[in-house]
């Protein structure tokens, strides 16, 4: 098997989120990419179990669990099978993903986003530890799912995103409350960059608390979110993981058709140790 690291979502190398694309993986059993996932430790690992010149079976593990799609494994699995040109297609548990690439971006185009209920104010800001009068009046809390579920929270300032902090002993019992509360992500308007339209932060469970510096799912979710909000055809940039020192950029269209892109970097290639599938539980 064949290992890469990449970064996706990344103007520059040793930016972004970090990606591992194992191929060659066709034989390779559940529990055991788990196990590889578990090692790599990064948001998510893909392994490729089946690949041609324009398509290929991908399944995508976090440290934790297997996930039915992901942004950034899309785009960045599908970058380095492709050379980053043309279009490629990962066939995924949640189904076929086109990645086209145009000067330097991939842009993926989504699986169909599912905009659920609303949350109350109150509710939402003790989840991320904020104050209601925190969180943006513009832009109600909504949950979302695209495979993996989303609570989208938007706040109203750069100070309150960078202060929010995710409550896991809140987030569990809202679960068990009925609200999916899956992964949380938190945006403002007030960006980083003068040249970027959002900011954001996507926080998650995967065995602990963890951040993830550039959530393509999120960000499909945002963008159909904004497209019922505001209706019309648009373009923008958001920049996340800044404050985990990962900064990211994704840049979105949103219109009939919603996508999704970003660059991908290539950080290192390898292979694993001879016997590493052989090892025990």
């Amino acid at each position: 098997m064949e290992l890469t690291i990449v970064d996706v979502f990344a103007e520059e190398p040793l930016a972004g989120n970090q990606l591992a694309v194992v191929r060659g993986a066709d034989g390779v059993t559940s529990e055991q990419m788990q196990r590889i996932a578990r090692e790599m430790n990064f948001s998510e690992t893909t392994f490729v179990t089946r690949e041609a010149d324009d398509r290929a079976s991908v399944r995508i593990f976090t440290p934790s669990s297997e996930l039915p799609f992901a942004g950034h494994p899309t785009v960045g699995t599908a970058w380095l099978l492709s050379g980053g040109t043309g279009t490629y297609t990962l066939e995924l548990a949640a189904g076929a993903v086109p990645v086209s690439f145009t000067q330097g971006i991939g842009w993926m185009t989504p699986p169909p986003v599912a905009l659920g209920g609303t949350l109350d104010a109150q509710r939402a800001a003790r989840l991320i530890d904020l104050a209601p009068e925190q969180l943006a009046a513009d832009y109600p809390v909504r949950f979302a799912e695209i495979g993996p579920k989303f609570i989208l929270i938007g706040v109203d300032s750069l100070a309150a995103l960078k202060a929010a902090t995710l409550n896991e002993e809140l987030r569990q019992a809202y679960l068990a409350q009925g609200f999916p509360v899956h992964n949380v992500f938190v945006f403002t308007d007030d960006a980083y960059a003068p040249d970027a339209d959002f900011a954001s932060r996507m926080f998650f469970h995967a065995g602990s608390v963890r951040e993830d510096p550039a959530t393509g799912s999120a960000n499909s979710a945002f963008a159909a979110y904004l497209k019922e909000l505001r209706g019309g055809e648009f373009e923008l940039v958001m920049d996340q993981g800044v404050e985990m020192k990962r900064p990211s950029r994704l840049y979105l269209r949103v219109g009939d058709v919603l996508q999704v892109g970003g660059r991908t970097q290539l950080v290192a290639r390898g292979e694993f140790a001879a016997g590493i599938l052989q090892t025990g539980p």
